[in-house]
């Protein structure tokens, strides 16, 4: 890797870094937050994915106003300043700070694939090994941090990171023009976007559901908790060379449904076992729903190789799978959660998650098929809102037949 690709494949590094640490370190540092309440708590789990499906759906109209880059360094500035406050006061400010902290991470997340785009095999890899990293770091760094000082210490030091991003993410080459980005509903037509955007929403359902009942479901079925605890870091640690592999895999051309079987049946396995008999082997169904995390580098490495390159398309496209693809994954963890609170059992709510699982191979299935999103393929959009009337007008003279 020579100097001049070094340089931007570590800011993107950073950039990914920043994305997961604030949610699985509250998830983490959960338990010994005085000021979060059942109900507190319940809002706090379900709120990332709600408000960042939100965050994600705004993306493409602030990066037309102000531009990738600034849009990326305000988000960061956002995500510092919000990481902090939410912990200066009492539940409310707590709720509201983890709200700003998704909107954040929504916009850069969404404003990574055009950063990224199709420089070299070496950005995609940083850019999901980062996401693990963070994701591994926040679960396993933030209750070191919280057993050594506070939770709210362990929640505001990762604030640091964002603030040492902030003066490098401009290092990176400004990315699509502002203006002629299609609508969200003119990407929607194709079947490759609708398959990536449901696939991304059903492999954070499984992933969120995995962060937060693995430990959760092990112990009720005896295991003691410390290794359940140690499962939830394998079941996140295996995720990390899956981040590496599946870029690889993709870059290189390889067959694409059979990384897809590769991703998914090792989760379904997993699953089916804390089904079945979670005390037996809770290692190997650790090992292989950790396998299946990898899922999130397959929508994230294809975003800009799906738009065939174009990068108001996948402008729009991202946003369509960050915001479109986290509601999805909002309600349906929302209703495996009231499952499992209806019923006080783990049977139906695994059940449930089986079917995702084979959702998200249906879906997956339609994401990996061949063809792109091109721009001849796109139905026509109607002129501009921003258009004054002297400029329809013009329009409509200079199509007058003569």
């Amino acid at each position: 890797m020579d100097r001049g690709t070094a340089w931007p494949a570590g800011v993107v590094f950073l950039l990914g870094l920043n994305l997961r640490p604030a949610v699985t370190g509250l998830g983490a540092a959960l338990p010994d937050i005085a000021t979060a309440s059942g109900a507190v708590a319940a809002v706090l789990v379900a709120l990332p994915l709600w408000v960042c499906g939100i965050g994600g759906l705004l993306a493409p109209r602030l990066q037309a106003m102000k531009g990738t880059q600034r849009t990326v360094r305000a988000a960061l500035v956002l995500l510092a300043a919000a990481q902090v406050a939410r912990v200066a006061g009492g539940p409310v400010l707590l709720v509201v700070g983890t709200a700003l902290v998704c909107v954040a991470i929504a916009l850069i997340a969404t404003m990574l694939p055009l950063l990224v785009g199709g420089k070299s095999t070496v950005f995609s890899v940083c850019y999901t090994v980062s996401l693990g990293c963070g994701s591994t770091a926040g679960a396993l760094v933030t209750p070191w941090i919280v057993g050594h000082s506070s939770w709210r210490f362990g929640l505001a030091a990762w604030a640091l990171l964002a603030a040492v991003t902030i003066p490098v993410a401009g290092r990176l080459d400004e990315a699509p023009p502002r203006s002629g980005i299609p609508r969200l509903r003119t990407v929607a037509g194709s079947r490759v976007a609708r398959g990536l955007t449901v696939y991304f929403g059903l492999v954070s359902t499984v992933t969120f559901l995995v962060m937060g009942w693995l430990p959760a479901i092990l112990r009720d079925a005896g295991v003691p908790a410390d290794v359940a605890g140690a499962c939830l870091s394998l079941c996140m640690v295996l995720g990390l060379p899956m981040m590496w592999l599946v870029p690889w895999w993709l870059h290189r051309r390889r067959s694409q449904p059979v990384l897809l079987a590769v991703l998914v049946l090792p989760s379904m396995v997993g699953v089916t076992g804390l089904l079945v008999a979670p005390a037996a082997a809770p290692w190997l169904w650790a090992a292989g729903l950790g396998v299946g995390m990898g899922g999130v580098a397959l929508v994230l490495t294809s975003i800009h190789r799906r738009a065939a390159g174009n990068p108001r398309i996948t402008t729009t496209l991202s946003a369509m799978v960050h915001g479109c693809g986290y509601l999805i994954a909002g309600v349906c963890a929302l209703v495996c959660g009231l499952v499992h609170s209806a019923t006080q059992s783990w049977q139906v709510s695994l059940v449930m998650v089986l079917i995702v699982l084979c959702g998200q191979a249906v879906a997956g299935f339609n994401a990996v098929r061949p063809g792109s999103i091109r721009p001849d393929a796109l139905p026509r959009q109607r002129v501009p809102d921003r258009l004054d009337r002297a400029d329809r007008f013009s329009a409509s003279v200079a199509c007058r037949p003569r």
